[in-house]
């Protein structure tokens, strides 16, 4: 766009064109559409003065408004417009605005790399003329982009340091922008009620100071934070009252993300149709506006809606058109941390420009070095792992990259240590860091000096092998690794063995782009752990579909695991006489964002294979006991019934576990049964005995699940401490089948056996009246099964517990 011409400009007022200046930036985040009337008056001014620099600002500013109505495209020409004129006006001040205006518009619309080549430029010419101002707006504005990017501790980091330049310089509206970004910092960092307090400390002060646009961004995340938090009905208050705002300020991004919070809070109010108004609102608003991000956000939880309302169709396709456009942004992603990564490097010739500035300028010396000390750090943590110093993801990604364009034959090695969760279990975090690091010393010992070790989060770590004659050479490198990890380490005083599983793929043979080459050693590491772990295989095409789709699922677990996808869902359990309801038992489910709604048999075998069991079943735990004591199991004396598997059994902190889950409920222990299959309890029976034993001390009861199906015992029934036996499916259903007779027999066995130990009894799968009444007469307990309740969601669920009047 070409600077506006006088002509169709409101006419120049008296008012001095520096105070009609003053006045309209004043109003840019609180009143967008009176700024623009100004900065237009202002515009016609300083053209009719001949005041380069004043119109340049002009333009700039009104970019700025277009900026913060989410009208992008118009704001990139007023930016460009601004920065023509400045430099025409050698005005380096507006040209340091007009360039960090320009990253971030390139910033929200997707183009990180662009963003970070405006940031440096401006960076330097704010070095370059000693505009402390500028420097602190771009480096508040690095920090906006390294959250876009998911790395919020370096986000907080940048805007925290921002406030305390804005403080020095006392400059109200930098210090207002950067202290709303620390509160999107933190919600995104998950510490929501950081995040609030921070927010309503703050909020009169952005509200004296009329910045409308900043109480839209602070308080839209407050909202979102509290739906977090569970606090639907607060949070669905503050929507409506802050999109009225939003709407007046003209902020569509956050219109958008504000209509996603309210549709998320009334769906967590049980109200789906409102939800499903507010989201499709959004989704309609987003795709508007190209604003990708929150288009995908809108299909995610409008998925959850049609699943809630059982529209299993609709909520199935929304979740493809969910899953399609997640898959775009983050390869999208991954291509913008490269570009980023490249455009970073630059920051250490400023540095040395830095330096050149200190000494022309030595009253500003001491801010300088504090905002490249910064600079340096975000520099370094842009490319390095934190705890190890190696290469971290982003850093590994770029330069993958780097050597497929090369040409020449590279190894990848994917290494994950074998059974290290045992020591941080054991031993503690602290211990586990150390052995990290010295874990990282010894790889980077072993590979050549123009190898990359990189560590790509926990315990798993990466190495490119340059210039290989092919496979052999990198199965070679690999044992070395292995032999230099079978070395003890004395760590914190402890002797610890560690091994590792290693999979290798060589380009170009395994792939020729690097999610390929990944992928590829990925599932060679998994054929290594699972043919009995510190071993090195090489990726071969015969691995084929079934390990992909196991490492699939089994990622795609550990990220539901964290998106917090899992739900329970409830059988009731009923009283063979009365047909009371007596308890629930807790079922869990997986809402799989492409695949809905899938049973446990679908990934619990995987789960057991990968450990994921562990977090899972404690989840699972608390989410039963949490809903229980919701609803009212220690008044009304119903139970809640959780499946337990060997893994949860044998972990030496199982009995802690679920102590905290009761405390944290606040659920009485006698109400909560733990079910356990005989097969549990065989393998080692003296230690199950002992564990038995830790649990009943809690005051919770224990069920033998399946019972009859296996090696059953009567000298376990008489040892181990067990309350209740749950009788197998497949002997209810064969009580009116050819092995009648004999089921029968079975069953009243069982019930005696069971009633002599001092032991309740509950038969399962019971699906018609006349298997309950044959259970009524064999002198069963309590019944569950379809007769008379299927698995529910909690929602469905809890009106068993008052069933209506006959």
């Amino acid at each position: 766009m070409t600077p506006l011409p006088s002509a169709g400009l409101p006419a120049p007022t008296g008012e001095p064109l520096a105070e009609l200046m003053r006045r309209a930036e004043a109003l840019v985040t609180g009143d967008a559409e009176g700024a623009q009337a100004l900065l237009h008056q202002g515009l016609a001014l300083a053209r009719t003065l001949d005041d380069g620099p004043q119109e340049a600002l002009a333009l700039c500013l009104i970019g700025n408004t277009c900026f913060f109505t989410s009208r992008y495209p118009e704001a990139r020409e007023w930016f460009h417009a601004a920065l023509d004129a400045a430099q025409r006006a050698q005005a380096p001040t507006v040209q340091v605005r007009a360039l960090s205006g320009l990253g971030i518009t390139a910033n929200v619309q997707g183009d990180y790399g662009g963003a970070m080549e405006f940031f440096l430029s401006s960076l330097r010419l704010a070095q370059e003329h000693g505009d402390e101002a500028g420097r602190g707006r771009v480096l508040s504005n690095i920090g906006v982009l390294r959250a876009e990017l998911g790395e919020h501790e370096l986000a907080l980091e940048a805007h925290q340091e921002v406030i305390a330049v804005a403080e020095r310089l006392g400059n109200p509206t930098i210090h207002s922008s950067a202290t709303v970004n620390v509160v999107v910092d933190y919600h995104a960092l998950g510490e929501h009620e950081q995040a609030m307090a921070l927010a309503e400390s703050y909020l009169p002060l952005v509200r004296e100071r009329g910045f409308r646009q900043h109480e839209v961004v602070m308080q839209a995340h407050v909202v979102l934070s509290l739906v977090e938090l569970g606090r639907c009905d607060e949070a669905a208050a503050l929507a409506r009252e802050v999109l009225e705002l939003a709407q007046d300020v003209q902020d569509h991004e956050y219109i958008t993300a504000l209509h996603i919070g309210l549709g998320r809070a009334l769906l967590g109010l049980g109200e789906p149709d409102g939800a499903q108004q507010h989201l499709t609102l959004a989704l309609s608003n987003a795709r508007e506006r190209d604003l990708k991000v929150l288009e995908r956000n809108a299909l995610k939880e409008l998925s959850a809606v049609h699943a809630a309302r059982e529209e299993w169709r609709a909520a199935y396709e929304v979740s493809q058109a969910y899953h399609r456009l997640e898959r775009t942004l983050h390869a999208q992603d991954v291509d913008r941390k490269a570009k980023v990564i490249g455009a970073q490097m630059q920051l250490e010739v400023l540095r040395r420009e830095a330096e050149v500035e200190r000494v022309r300028n030595t009253e500003l010396a001491q801010a300088n070095s504090n905002l490249q000390a910064m600079q340096e750090t975000l520099a370094y943590r842009a490319t390095h792992d934190a705890l190890t110093g190696l290469a971290n993801r982003a850093h590994f990604q770029s330069e993958l990259e780097r050597a497929l364009q090369g040409g020449s034959p590279f190894g990848v090695l994917f290494i994950d240590l074998d059974r290290f969760k045992q020591v941080n279990d054991t031993l503690g975090h602290d211990v586990g860091d150390e052995l990290l690091k010295e874990v990282a010393r010894r790889l980077s010992a072993v590979v050549r000096s123009g190898d990359l070790v990189a560590r790509m989060g926990g315990d798993e770590f990466t190495i490119i092998l340059r210039e290989l004659r092919g496979a052999p050479d990198a199965e070679r490198v690999a044992y070395k690794i292995l032999n230099a990890l079978s070395q003890t380490f004395d760590i914190c005083g402890h002797a610890l063995h560690v091994t590792a599983s290693i999979g290798v793929a060589v380009a170009p043979d395994d792939g020729t782009d690097a999610t390929s080459l990944q992928k590829h050693a990925d599932i060679a590491m998994y054929r290594a752990k699972h043919e009995g772990k510190n071993g090195v295989r090489t990726f071969q095409p015969a691995m084929g579909d079934e390990t992909t789709e196991r490492v699939d699922l089994e990622r795609d677990l550990r990220d539901a695991l964290v998106r917090e996808e899992f739900v329970l869902h409830y059988q009731g359990q009923f009283d063979v006489r009365t047909q009371a309801l007596v308890g629930f038992e807790a079922l869990v489910r997986w809402q799989h964002p492409a695949q809905g709604l899938l049973p446990p048999g679908r990934f619990i075998h995987v789960a057991e294979d990968s450990e994921l069991i562990l977090p899972l079943g404690a989840w699972v735990l608390r989410e039963a006991c949490r809903q229980a004591a919701a609803w009212g199991a220690n008044a009304r004396g119903f139970t809640v019934s959780v499946n337990v598997s060997a893994k949860q059994f044998d972990h030496a902190d199982f009995a802690q576990v679920v102590r905290q889950a009761l405390t944290d409920s606040g659920l009485d222990p006698h109400r909560l049964i733990l079910e356990l299959t005989e097969s549990v309890v065989l393998r080692d029976p003296a230690a199950a005995a002992g564990q038995l034993a830790r649990l009943r001390e809690l005051g919770v009861r224990i069920a033998l699940d399946d019972f009859g199906t296996g090696h059953s015992s009567l000298s376990l029934l008489r040892q181990m401490p067990i309350d209740f036996l749950k009788i197998d499916r497949s002997f209810v259903q064969d009580s009116h089948s050819a092995d009648a007779a004999s089921s029968r027999v079975l069953i009243g066995i069982m019930v005696t056996l069971a009633h002599g130990l001092q032991m309740q009894v509950t038969a399962e799968g019971v699906e018609t009246s006349e298997q309950h009444a044959l259970l009524r007469e064999l002198g069963c307990d309590a019944l569950q099964g379809f007769l008379l309740s299927r698995p529910l969601p909690a929602g469905q669920a809890r009106a068993l517990l008052d069933p209506p009047a006959a």
